[in-house]
């Protein structure tokens, strides 16, 4: 009876202790549904109910064998992460998953080789040079024509040390309806200008004026993107402990239309060899230049280096990744260039010491 009553005491005492949490918009529950405490009292309604699954179906998938990396590092638990990730495979079986939990910001940008899209869940914090340095990575990642999908987190500060869009604090909050929805948006398809969930929401005070809001709760933005280069971050401000129909079609609809593939990845060969000993980091030669259906890219590396190869137009518009950022050893390396449309093209080559550029002419084949 002792023990009972001792566990009713602290109980008690712990929802007291979050009754004194600020909310600025709702006070309906105290304490953030993926939270420790929530997890004991709710850890049966973790998965969605019978009738609610059977409602989910694969869906037709416009983007055959989309990859997906689940970047776990600093996911609020392995559990939600774990969550996420089986949300998006029940819809979109046809795509590749790759988890990442652990490394270096190198092995991060090895690991995001041949990769179409990231996705963060709930991104709690961790090591702030760490998370800076990963915000690096991935802002490359996107600008190279990548998409970054953030779930949505009371911890403003993780997205903060990420750095791919300023904000200046974010919240919590419960509400039945949402505000500005742009119903004509792709990622609002099947969803419509109403929709209600049994999750949290988290808005953010974003300050960065290449955001462009697509969702929000009075005036906060809990749904939005930004244009970095060729890719954008996405960030969707609602939880994934339940499988809800309608967020869980957000969610799928964001990757589908995020990670469109908007350039042409030819298939990277690399032929290493010795180096010539070449007194820049790095010589380069196209050939044949005007080429009519492929030309070769030939790069003597003189050291180690991380290394970028992208293809652009006249107007400076990515056309082309020829070679994701690589880290490489000193050696002779060969790639391929794409059967692109008949035109001037520029071929740059960004490593950690500087940039090449060359000038290459696609010839029309009559």
């Amino acid at each position: 009876m002792f023990r009972k009553l001792s566990l009713i005491a602290l109980l008690a005492g712990i929802l007291g202790l979050a009754a004194f949490r600020t909310d600025p918009f709702s006070h309906d529950r105290p304490f953030p549904f993926n939270s420790t405490l929530a997890h004991f009292f709710w850890d049966d309604e973790r998965e969605a109910p019978a009738s609610l699954n059977e409602l989910v179906v694969a869906e037709a998938d416009s983007l055959n064998g989309l990859r997906v990396m689940m970047l776990n590092s600093f996911a609020y638990d392995s559990a939600y992460a774990n969550k996420v990730q089986r949300v998006i495979q029940r819809r979109m079986p046809s795509s590749a998953f790759t988890e990442f939990w652990d490394g270096s910001s190198d092995d991060l940008t090895t690991a995001l080789t041949g990769q179409d899209a990231v996705v963060v869940a709930y991104p709690t914090g961790g090591s702030p040079e760490l998370i800076r340095a990963y915000g690096k990575v991935l802002s490359q990642f996107i600008r190279l024509g990548g998409a970054v999908v953030l779930t949505g987190t009371h911890e403003f500060g993780a997205l903060q040390q990420l750095g791919l869009f300023d904000l200046d604090y974010g919240y919590y909050c419960k509400e039945q309806s949402v505000g500005q929805v742009l119903t004509e948006h792709a990622i609002f398809q099947g969803v419509g200008n109403y929709f209600s969930t049994e999750v949290y929401q988290y808005p953010l005070d974003i300050s960065d004026p290449n955001f462009i809001t697509l969702a929000d709760v009075r005036g906060y933005p809990f749904m939005g993107f930004k244009q970095i280069g060729a890719g954008k971050v996405v960030y969707l401000g609602l939880e994934y402990y339940f499988d809800e129909p309608q967020s869980s079609r957000l969610l799928t609809n964001v990757l589908r239309w995020a990670a469109k593939p908007r350039v042409k990845r030819s298939e990277v060969v690399l032929y290493a060899g010795k180096g010539l000993g070449k007194t820049n980091t790095f010589d380069l030669k196209i050939y044949p230049n005007p080429y009519l259906s492929k030309a070769t890219l030939d790069i003597d590396l003189t050291k180690a280096t991380s290394l970028a190869v992208e293809m652009t137009d006249e107007m400076g518009r990515l056309v082309a990744v020829l070679l994701p950022r690589r880290n490489l050893s000193a050696g002779f390396y060969r790639l391929e260039l794409p059967n692109v449309a008949p035109g001037v093209y520029w071929v740059q080559c960004l490593s950690s010491e500087g940039k090449e550029v060359r000038r290459v002419v696609k010839a029309a084949d009559n």
